[in-house]
């Protein structure tokens, strides 16, 4: 899609998405705020009205216009992050803007040379990372991992079940209506209603879904664990016991000129959405993305591709893609955390539920 004319596809989207009151809806006047002043160059204003548009966007109940509004996001917070001499975060923002317009071009006339010629550097580069896909190579062992008696765990009434794979799926009033029952017989009873809420087919003796659930934390934490968390707690263990296994699965080496460490460190606020319940704008100062700095960046980047087959039923998105990073003295599969792919993860969590 062509630049010129994007600011027009997106006021549409708002305005369609927001109907009588688009006028005056937060979300369409932060985008209008952060146009006007990237083009009166008060690129710290611009920069703020982003985060506001972004925050708002990631609000409940606006995951229907999110694939619209999530590219003019990623452009304009590259075309600041370029004024404000920051590459590494212009680069990270625009890998994501090709991510949802991979054939975008840019009007030379309505922005800074220096600028289209990194837009087009940068568009030649998602191209050579986003190979063709290989549907064959998935996670290695899964369709051999199957449920047996053991699979699903008999539940004792132990009060510290919610700190295991299953909290994933539950909602912080869950966890609290947990942490107030009296005794083990009122928790087995809790632990049962809530099962229930997931069976797919009540009229049968098994609960087709928990099966599927422990099944898919029994492979995560053969093969995802390591010293300090268990794999079905681990970024990509809470992914494989939400979405389940991915269409297939992506890897390729973290060379230095990829370096996640001063890309992350630049990137702007993002939605970090509890696949819980819940969602804020957050980045927390001192994290550990604070204390990186770019060098020997050598590692690995595992990308998981859901296609439209596998993107559960009720999300507004054909395909998902995570990206994990392993590399010393960052972690092991580490999520980036991608603004659509973290929406999706909460949403998903509640399309599970076949009653509530």
């Amino acid at each position: 899609m062509p630049l010129r004319r994007l600011s027009v596809v997106v006021l549409a989207a708002l305005l369609a998405a927001t109907a009588s009151r688009a006028a005056d809806d937060p979300l369409l006047l932060a985008f209008l705020e952060a146009k006007k002043a990237y083009k009166e160059k008060r690129w710290g204003d611009a920069d703020a009205a982003l985060k506001r548009f972004l925050e708002l966007a990631a609000a409940p109940g606006r995951e229907p216009i999110l694939p619209k509004v999530l590219p003019p996001y990623h452009f304009y917070a590259a075309a600041v992050a370029w004024e404000e001499k920051n590459e590494p975060r212009a680069r990270e923002e625009l890998a994501r803007y090709f991510d949802f317009q991979p054939e975008a071009t840019i009007d030379p006339g309505m922005y800074p040379k220096s600028f289209c010629i990194f837009f087009d550097a940068q568009r030649r580069a998602a191209e050579r990372r986003n190979p063709a896909p290989r549907p064959e190579a998935g996670l290695p062992g899964i369709a051999e991992t199957l449920p047996d008696d053991g699979t699903s765990p008999e539940y004792t009434g132990d009060p510290t079940w919610p700190t295991g794979p299953v909290g994933v799926l539950m909602t912080d009033d869950e966890k609290k209506a947990f942490a107030s029952l009296p005794d083990d017989a009122s928790r087995r009873e809790w632990v049962f209603r809530f099962w229930k809420t997931f069976d797919p087919d009540p009229s049968t003796p098994e609960n087709e879904y928990e099966t599927e659930f422990y099944r898919r934390a029994q492979y995560a934490d053969a093969h995802f664990s390591t010293e300090t968390v268990r794999g079905s707690q681990s970024d990509r263990g809470r992914v494989l016991l939400v979405l389940g296994p991915p269409s297939y699965v992506g890897r390729t080496a973290l060379l230095e000129s990829d370096d996640p460490m001063s890309r992350l460190k630049a990137t702007a606020l993002v939605p970090a959405v509890n696949p819980t319940g819940g969602n804020s704008v957050v980045r927390a100062p001192g994290s550990p993305l604070d204390l990186m700095t770019p060098g020997d960046a050598e590692g690995v980047t595992e990308t998981w591709y859901y296609r439209v087959d596998r993107v559960p039923k009720g999300l507004p998105f054909h395909d998902l893609e995570y990206r994990f990073i392993t590399k010393k003295g960052y972690g092991e599969g580490v999520f980036q955390k991608d603004a659509r792919e973290l929406i999706s993860l909460q949403k998903a969590t509640r399309l599970l539920r076949t009653s509530f």
